[in-house]
């Protein structure tokens, strides 16, 4: 693997730490930050994580109705389209509703990425285990992992979501390697998250983005290398930072760009650079 030239194309796009694990082959290119920082771009890849560690431990299935998790009459919608919400509907962004709760689409079909969903799975969450997310988080993820809980944890905020995620590269790096292992996580949710959305956007799926070109394509980015991998797994909000997984590759990347740099989605442009696939292709030969 060709660090100097990964080195230089991270500093080029304003990406300040790139850790990549293939094959076993763990190097941290560059780690301008070891100190957990808010990277809240990563809070809905991790919370779908929890839910998938929520199916392992048997509290949460994504099948399972909101309104016999949570009180009823929390939508503005009608009593019998409220019932239709399931876990999955939320994971997937088709609940239809707007950050009120005001039906603005199709129920299970239109996709809109609302940040009030995500305070209400964690409600979600909470509700089940009978937990705080920090202890959720503490219990299923930073725990299990050998994670110092002080590298990982949650601030509440009077906002949607309605917690900040504060949390290291490492970290959010290990997390993706606990993906490829699968011990942490249900293994039927993760072999769901590659699956099609039966959604207005079918690529985002249960948090997660499932297609780089969709995701290059919905937050106004270049086309995708024909040389990522296809199987490839996104987490990313607005791609400042991205937790990037590829089962057949058997390969992680975590790329954070600058807080405060010029350019808002750094961590995918590198994702969306040729070369930087075509140095990664050239390391496996």
């Amino acid at each position: 693997m060709d660090e100097s030239i990964l080195l230089n194309l991270a500093h080029s796009v304003g990406v300040e730490s790139l850790l990549i694990s293939r094959f076993s082959d763990r190097r941290t290119i560059l780690l301008a930050n070891t100190q957990p920082s808010a990277h809240q771009d990563v809070f809905p890849g991790v919370l779908s994580l929890l839910f998938a560690a929520g199916e392992k431990h048997l509290y949460v299935e994504r099948w399972d109705a909101i309104n016999h998790i949570v009180e009823p009459e929390w939508t503005q919608l009608s009593k019998w389209d409220e019932a239709k919400l399931s876990v999955e509907t939320l994971l997937d962004m088709t609940s239809g509703i707007d950050h009120a709760f005001a039906q603005v689409g199709d129920i299970g079909h239109s996709f809109r990425f609302e940040p009030s969903i995500l305070s209400k799975l964690t409600e979600v969450l909470e509700t089940q285990t009978g937990q705080s997310l920090s202890s959720v988080i503490s219990d299923w993820l930073t725990s299990p992992l050998g994670l110092p809980e002080t590298d990982c944890f949650v601030e509440a905020v009077d906002s949607h979501p309605s917690y900040r995620l504060n949390i290291s590269a490492e970290s959010i790096h290990q997390f993706g390697i606990a993906m490829l292992k699968g011990e942490l996580f249900d293994g039927s949710y993760l072999m769901a998250m590659r699956e099609p959305a039966d959604s207005t956007q079918k690529h985002f799926r249960l948090l997660w983005w499932n297609h780089l070109p969709s995701l290059l394509g919905a937050l106004g980015q270049a086309a995708a290398p024909t040389s990522a991998p296809k199987d490839l797994l996104i987490a990313t909000e607005t791609g400042r930072v991205c937790l990037a997984v590829s089962g057949a590759h058997d390969l992680v990347i975590t790329a954070v760009g600058h807080p405060s740099g010029p350019n808002r989605a750094s961590a995918l442009e590198l994702l969306a650079t040729p070369a930087f696939w075509t140095t990664l292709e050239h390391s496996r030969s």
